[in-house]
């Protein structure tokens, strides 16, 4: 598109309604009210817009998101608007949710998010969130003027630069300092608009106070997760998204399945790390309301809960979040539960089982431990595609996505490091060879998702989405180092360093602005030297279950643990046992679990930190 065009909506977007001032027109008769036809992300829909010479409007909303709904009722069901978009538009609404791949490629405009495109599917421009009646059809109006008269013509995409070279220490430390640049002493967090409980970055705040001796940042992670307590749901527990106008108390009230997931691990290692019970009641505040509301007949989790409350209530208007969630919990159900998006998301239940899994390790719950065993085998199941992989649905006979496979994969692991039991690590060495052959790039990192033969326009070109590759390369760091960290003619450590290599471009990390705990996450696993911890036992030995809980529950962020049959690696004791090793020395057989923690300590004390 050219840069004038691309100026001038810009501009339009601004200015209808404020600087530009027309004539009002004579009164007319009120226009038939129409609603927008609203078509699906398929070939055949993008076919009819090429062959048709339409514009392509691509809609990406979410079923919790407020200012979607607001959209809805304001701006799509205005006359105007739906009377252009069915005359001169294909309008194609997309769940977030559902499409990972879409909602990589628009997530920088938040939702709604707004994407024009030519007939033939290039991007033409973009807009984020609510987008006010009056001037979105004058923005209609004139990307009409300017189809007609040729001058859409599009973004042409920039090729990808090759993979980075150098040392990656510095560039997990060029990374920290574009990220501390965030950070909001009046208010704690990263970012002064919106307060978001970022899960990663809390991590690598415990993690780098822990292995780089930055000692500030301990106090600082754990301020953030006691100012984001304010998130929590007082009645019913579980975390609400953000929060807006620079405090952690005035919060938008949508419960998405990753901020669960996130608060989990981020409350667990909280625990673990201090041992203060206030994270404990916090973490369990999370894993109630997942486990009351959030679960289905079979086991799997749910994905979403709305802000609002828009079922029939006897109400004109809807109950917004503000007034429904100050109710407690007999007013809440008279009125009726808002909606609950009950759809088993692959990736999202991955993230959920390894989030209840950690809670577990630190503060032993059976119902939890066996509500993530059973989330999981649910996954294998109904996810698991016939090439190793697993689909983001169950019903979902489509592609198959990066974002599923980092996820499921990163839950399989922490199924098997909990319960010791083999076939987990086999389905998630299933799932690495599958993006291995079909999602990566022999350069390096990984695509969104597989080959698309259908796609279209700037869909055929192929993405490697930053926050995906990073979470993959951990993943695939985790594997290697469960099967064996020091076996060269493994894969997938090499794999991961190309992953992250390939996403470390300057502007590319510049561009995820906040967003980077998990590339600095993967970037510190990729140059530590882990400590394996082997518990040497049969599973259903209660001896070996103890130690591994014993393990488990040690504050140890370097930590790869592990159950071994007795005679496999170590000797065989006649008795449960628990090593650590480092690449150069291994500590005397630890057989009381009630010791683990000083033995390990004094094992490590002795140890070299990065």
């Amino acid at each position: 598109m050219p840069a004038r065009l691309a100026v001038a909506l810009a501009l339009a977007v601004l200015s209808f309604g404020t600087s530009c001032k027309k004539p009002e027109p004579p009164p007319a008769a009120p226009a038939a009210h129409v609603e927008p036809a609203w078509r699906g992300w398929e070939a055949a829909v993008f076919a009819e817009a090429k062959s048709g010479r339409k514009i392509i409007l691509v809609d990406v909303i979410a079923s919790w998101c407020h200012w979607c709904h607001v959209m809805d009722e304001e701006t799509y069901a205005d006359p105007e608007v739906a009377a252009l978009l069915a005359e001169h538009f294909v309008a194609i609404r997309v769940d977030s949710d559902a499409r990972p791949d879409v909602a990589e490629r628009y997530a920088d405009w938040g939702w709604p998010a707004t994407a024009f495109l030519t007939s033939d599917a290039r991007p033409v421009l973009e807009l984020r969130g609510y987008q006010d009646p009056r001037e979105f059809a004058a923005l209609l109006r004139r990307l009409v003027a300017e189809h007609k008269a040729g001058k859409l013509t599009g973004r042409v995409a920039v090729p990808a630069p090759p993979p980075r070279g150098g040392d990656l220490v510095d560039l997990r430390k060029l990374a920290a300092e574009q990220l501390d640049s965030y950070w909001d002493d009046a208010q704690a967090g990263w970012g002064r608009k919106q307060k978001y409980p970022l899960a990663a970055n809390n991590e690598y705040s415990l993690l780098r106070a822990h292995l780089y001796q930055e000692t500030a940042w301990q106090e600082r992670g754990l301020l953030v997760l006691d100012r984001q307590r304010d998130l929590i749901d007082p009645v019913w527990g579980g975390m609400y998204q953000y929060s807006v106008h620079g405090v952690w108390t005035d919060p938008h009230f949508e419960k998405i399945a990753p901020i669960q997931a996130g608060a989990l691990e981020s409350y667990a290692l909280a625990y673990r790390r201090t041992r203060d019970p206030k994270w404990k009641t916090a973490a369990g505040d999370i894993a109630r309301y997942l486990l009351q509301f959030w679960r289905d007949a079979d086991g799997g989790f749910y994905t979403s809960q709305d802000a609002d409350l828009r079922v029939p209530t006897g109400r004109k208007e809807p109950v917004l979040g503000d007034e429904y969630y100050a109710k407690d919990d007999t007013t809440r159900r008279a009125l009726g539960l808002p909606v609950i998006d009950t759809h088993v998301y692959a990736d999202r239940n991955g993230a959920i089982v390894r989030g209840l899994l950690l809670f577990d390790a630190v503060v032993p719950d059976e119902a939890v431990r066996a509500a993530a065993v059973r989330a999981g085998e649910r996954l294998v199941a109904t996810h698991l595609d016939e090439r190793g992989g697993f689909r983001h649905a169950e019903d979902d006979r489509g592609l198959l996505h990066l974002s599923d496979q980092a996820e499921v994969g990163r839950g399989l692991l922490a199924l098997y490091r909990t319960t010791g039991d083999p076939k987990w690590q086999q389905h998630a060495r299933g799932l690495a060879e599958f993006a291995l052959r079909e999602l990566a790039d022999p350069a390096g990192g990984f695509y969104a998702h597989t080959v698309d033969p259908a796609a279209t326009g700037t869909f055929a070109e192929r993405r490697k989405p930053f926050e995906d590759n990073a979470r993959m390369a951990r993943f695939l760091l985790e594997l290697q180092r469960s099967l064996d960290h020091d076996a060269d003619d493994l894969p997938y450590a090499r794999a991961a360093e190309l992953a992250i290599r390939a996403i470390s471009q300057p502007d590319a990390v510049k561009a995820q602005a906040r967003m980077l705990g998990d590339y600095l996450l993967a970037l510190a696993e990729l140059t530590i030297t882990p400590i394996d911890i082997t518990v040497v036992g049969r599973a259903d030995e209660p001896a070996a279950q103890a130690l591994l809980r014993a393990a488990l529950t040690h504050d140890e962020p370097r930590a790869n643990i592990s159950l071994s049959a007795p005679g496999t690696r170590y000797p065989d004791l006649k008795k449960p046992a628990a090593y650590l090793c480092t690449d150069t020395a291994c500590s005397t057989p630890i057989t009381d679990p009630a010791r683990f923690g000083a033995a390990a300590e004094a094992f490590l004390r002795g140890i070299a930190r990065p």
